[in-house]
């Protein structure tokens, strides 16, 4: 018994020294990022970025494309409870929306830091251009920021025990939920509509008259993978039970999602006559193949077969890979596949990515203290303000 009891205390102890560690080594990269970021605003865009005319697009907006489809988990689980009436993915749904939050914030963040007068950010609010898509896309993610506030208000509220505005909040859940769905729904997709017009920039292996379909459908499979991958983890840390269903279900529903993507850009590739370009073996084949082969076609099958759905390792891998396959598409169309002018070249600076690096760890920092100190998981409080 007492040497069951030691070895626990050392696992333990060994868990929180672990934690310690990677907790002040996103905090470094904090502070770093932060100071890299300053150092932006201040010098501008041509003394601190690599960017160009024949490049305008980095890794800035690589990342803010990349983290709004992350961010889909959000919307993606608010649906599924509220809406689809999924009440028994409920836990999971929490931590995802805190996710969302932050992720949006980060998005904000690297918007600022990429704009060339980010003193003028708010210009969109009074100079209304209703033909952009970009326009669209800045009101609908500045809506939606403010709607995530407020569905993720109760995570407070219920910390600090005030009724009152807890009750508010689950009086108008729906309006809200679907409000978020409908944000999300305009702007993920109108993210892929900004690329319609670019015809002859973007290569025609990603360049499609349905993009902005696809850009929507990747974005549900990219916040359920997120969620497969941060519930289990907020479990953890918060010390509750990991449901082992929610991750199966959450495991089959991205399988589902993903064979539905596959087919619609395999067939849309076929039916504009470009499979000779897929195997072309060229740099572009290339990119798309590891785009779309080991990031959703390999994850899906992963996740259609049954005993390695289940196991916990294939979960985090058929995840990790769904991910890296959004993550390649987002920067394949912003950067890698967009085809510049002849001689143009891009290398980011190190002030972009320390910038970067910073601004995702605070958000992760973020998240991890969110998930100690907030109601996440008390299913007690949410029975007695809900009702």
């Amino acid at each position: 018994m007492t040497t069951a009891a030691t070895v626990q205390k050392r696992s333990t102890t060994h868990r929180l020294n672990g934690t310690a560690v990677i907790l002040g080594i996103l905090g470094l990269l904090t502070v770093i990022g932060g100071a890299a970021g300053i150092y932006r605003l201040i010098t501008g865009l041509g003394a601190s970025t690599s960017l160009t005319d024949g490049y305008p697009w980095g890794i800035w907006i690589g990342f803010d494309f990349a983290l709004i489809a992350f961010s889909g988990a959000a919307f993606t689980m608010a649906g599924t409870v509220y809406i689809l009436r999924r009440e028994s993915y409920r836990p999971a749904m929490r931590p995802a929306i805190l996710f969302g939050l932050l992720g949006y914030v980060a998005v904000l963040v690297l918007l600022v830091l990429d704009l060339g007068r980010w003193d003028r950010f708010w210009s969109f609010f009074i100079n209304w251009n209703v033909h952009s898509p970009l326009f669209e896309i800045s009101w609908c993610i500045v809506l939606y920021s403010a709607v995530l506030v407020i569905e993720a208000s109760p995570q407070l509220f219920e910390r600090l025990g005030k009724e009152r505005p807890v009750r508010w909040v689950y009086r108008i859940v729906i309006g809200l939920v679907i409000a978020a769905v409908t944000l999300s729904s305009l702007h993920q997709s109108t993210l892929g509509t900004l690329y319609l017009n670019m015809p002859y920039r973007l290569h025609p292996l990603w360049y499609s008259p349905i993009l902005s379909l696809l850009f929507f459908i990747s974005s549900i499979m990219a916040g359920l993978a997120v969620t497969l991958l941060i519930y289990p983890l907020a479990a953890r840390i918060a010390g509750k039970e990991v449901r082992a269903t929610i991750n199966t279900g959450l495991a089959r529903a991205i399988a589902w999602v993903a064979a539905i993507y596959t087919l619609l850009k395999l067939g849309d590739i076929a039916l504009a006559g470009e499979l000779p370009l897929l195997f072309a073996f060229d740099r572009f084949s290339l990119l798309m193949w590891l785009e779309l082969g080991v990031g959703a076609i390999l994850p899906m099958l992963v996740f259609f077969t049954p005993k390695l759905r289940a196991q916990r390792g294939w979960q985090i891998a058929g995840a990790l890979l769904i991910l890296f396959g959004v993550l390649m598409n987002r920067f394949n169309a912003t950067l890698f596949a967009q085809l510049a002018r002849e001689g143009a070249s891009y290398t980011p600076n190190w002030i972009e990515w320390l910038s970067t690096i910073g601004v995702l760890s605070a958000a992760a920092l973020a998240w991890y203290f969110g998930i100690r100190t907030l109601s996440i998981f008390d299913s007690d409080a949410h029975a007695k303000f809900h009702h």
